[in-house]
């Protein structure tokens, strides 16, 4: 797949942009926390 980004070029998947990056690390690291957080016992 090709995006096109405003004002940029098209990219190619495996040239992601910085914000996506930070977006897909930001909803692993939620999914863990939240993950984390629902666990029975002692946190």
């Amino acid at each position: 797949m090709m995006y096109a980004i405003a004002g940029g070029t098209l990219m190619g998947v495996a040239q992601e942009s910085l914000l996506d990056i930070i977006t897909r690390r930001m909803r692993v690291i939620g999914r863990w926390l939240k993950a984390t957080l629902n666990q029975r016992g002692e946190p």
